[in-house]
């Protein structure tokens, strides 16, 4: 997608009778795909440029907010550590007016045992905690113009709708659902009262 310049923010929108889709970071090899169990569920199978996990996303599951920055925009960080920090902030303000107290996570990575593997078994800077477990989702990519982030806000999570479309051992699959089945903390809010808080929010920076 061509950027125009300035700060932009999209939100992506799946209707009741759309496909889903499991989509991996930029690292990961579509190998890791149980392509047979994809396509007898239907799904689709994307990439993204930015890196983390896997997501399932199927209508409902979750609030999906693409937002660019510029170099030369007064949020932008050199520091890869730290550039998610003000979007994290700004989920949890949006959050807020929800009435949803949440904590940003400022520490390093900590991707635990599975978090290479699936997005929200992990802690990255920036991303939203709601009681010590994950709301948000964050990855980025970053070029000469800026900085896309990619956010996921959880409204449905059951690590058994996902499990099964991993190239894993029934033992391996056995224990990441067993370890992550309380990974995420679900919000189930309307989505397009969501994205407009969150553009308010964005707008006031």
């Amino acid at each position: 997608m061509e950027h125009l310049g300035g700060r932009e923010v999209w939100l992506h929108c799946w209707g009741d009778e759309e496909r889903g889709a499991l989509v991996l970071g930029s690292s990961q090899p579509k190998e890791l795909v149980d392509a047979g169990v994809l396509r007898r569920r239907e799904l689709e199978l994307v990439k993204r440029q930015s890196g983390g996990g896997a997501v399932l996303v199927v209508p409902g599951s979750v609030v999906w907010i693409d937002v660019f920055i510029p170099r030369d925009d007064l949020l932008w960080e050199d520091d890869v550590g730290k550039s998610a920090l003000w979007l994290g902030e700004a989920w949890q303000a949006t959050l807020l007016e929800f009435g949803v107290a949440a904590e940003v996570h400022r520490g390093p990575y900590q991707p635990g045992d599975w978090g290479e593997l699936i997005c929200f078994a992990g802690r990255a800077a920036g991303e939203v905690f709601v009681d010590g477990k994950k709301s948000l989702g964050i990855s980025q990519r970053r070029t000469r113009r800026g900085a896309r982030f990619q956010t996921a806000l959880a409204r449905q999570w059951n690590i058994t709708d996902l499990s099964p479309l991993l190239n894993l051992s029934p033992e391996d699959c056995a224990c990441l659902e067993t370890e992550t089945a309380t990974a995420a903390h679900p919000l189930p809010l309307p989505p397009k009262s969501v994205f407009t808080t969150f553009c308010q929010t964005i707008e006031s920076l």
